[in-house]
């Protein structure tokens, strides 16, 4: 089966917006050579969704339509999970049949819905692995034994999997070309009240190094650092001292913006920085906007992620606290080699979403069709 010209459900627990994961960048470049149903994920069960379930449609572009739907029944145990799963497969599967749109794959990120591609009427089912989530749904391991190929970002992820039978390959985070190119004009009215800013893009959440990010703010108060990103903090004290209380002048929270600008305030950093908490089992293998960083040239602070263990010449890494202040410190007091911008945009060309979905359709074409 060749990868152009397809069908293509992409499902998703994180629902289609301004805010882009994996799976929402998935979707739109696969929607430049194909059909992309973006599925998203329901919302909370309620008893009307017995008698009344709409399936709402919306487009992106004309290639890239994203659908909402309701679960029939609430999902409590395995029994009213597999019923809900074959009532709305089948109301999709029904739905696509209306609209003269036959799916060709189900391309899932999603671990617990909608894991059966044959009920929902696809000739493929893939699974798309670009988290942990440690088989605790039951949705994820049907996912790992219906579905025809496993991807993964990581072979540290995939070796989680080696009780399952099922095809396994690396098919790792990609970037757009689009991301190379700047127009000059959004470039000059972006909102930024400052320069020369360390900048950290992406959710604020439980993953973050709160108490990293305090000491750093702390230790460098004439430098500035810009949040981009939605607030969901934790109930950590330093992470409400900085976010909540607002209590270090030198820190500009910004709040969401849309992935496709997030460029222009990666451009206009001093540098970037990833400081995810290494406790926190999903952090360790890599962080997902560091290509995003590494594409405006940026340097880029943070720990020893698995992934990136081989570019220590391009990324500032370090497993402690006082190790990433004193490298950062240095950075700031000292700057870098001018080349090693050249370097890290010339690393990230390697996976724009051409190169990557070339390799991906080549694996997809050699299973059935």
């Amino acid at each position: 089966m060749k990868l152009k010209d397809r069908i293509i459900l992409i499902t998703s627990n994180e629902p289609w917006g301004d805010i882009w994961y994996s799976k929402q960048n998935y979707a739109y470049e696969l929607s430049k050579n194909n059909l992309v149903f973006f599925i998203n994920p329901p919302t909370r069960w309620k008893f009307s969704n017995l008698f009344r379930n709409k399936i709402k449609q919306a487009k992106y572009t004309d290639s890239l339509i994203y659908l909402d739907y309701e679960n029939y029944l609430p999902i409590r145990g395995k029994f009213l999970n597999v019923l809900n799963n074959k009532l709305v497969s089948r109301k999709l599967k029904k739905y696509f049949f209306q609209k003269g749109k036959s799916p060709d794959i189900l391309w899932a990120f999603d671990p617990l819905r909608l894991y059966d591609y044959k009920l929902l009427g696809a000739k493929m089912g893939i699974y798309h692995v670009v988290d942990y989530y440690y088989f605790k749904y039951y949705g994820e391991v049907e996912l790992c034994k219906k579905s025809d190929l496993i991807f993964s970002t990581s072979q540290k992820f995939l070796d989680e999997f080696s009780a399952f039978n099922t095809p396994k390959y690396i098919v790792p985070h990609g970037i757009s070309s689009e991301e190379f190119h700047l127009s000059p004009q959004e470039l000059q009215n972006l909102d930024v009240p400052v320069e020369g800013y360390g900048l950290y893009v992406g959710v604020i959440d439980h993953r973050m190094d709160f108490d990293l990010l305090e000491k750093v703010i702390k230790k460098f108060p004439e430098q500035s650092f810009v949040f981009v990103g939605p607030l969901r903090l934790p109930e950590k004290e330093s992470a409400k001292r900085i976010f909540e209380k607002k209590r270090y002048a030198n820190v500009y929270i910004l709040g969401p913006k849309h992935f496709k600008t997030l460029k222009y305030y990666i451009k206009k950093a001093k540098f970037c920085i990833s400081f995810m908490d290494m406790e926190y089992h999903a952090n360790i293998v890599h962080h997902h906007k560091t290509l995003v960083y590494l594409t405006q040239g940026k340097p880029v602070f943070g720990p020893v992620f698995t992934e990136y263990i081989h570019l220590g010449e391009i990324l500032y890494m370090d497993n402690t606290h006082e190790g990433i202040i004193k490298i950062l410190s240095n950075f700031i007091d000292n700057g870098e080699a001018e080349n090693l911008s050249e370097k890290r945009i010339n690393y990230a060309r390697k996976y724009t979403f051409e190169n990557v979905l070339k390799d991906a359709g080549e694996i997809i074409e050699q299973q059935k069709d």
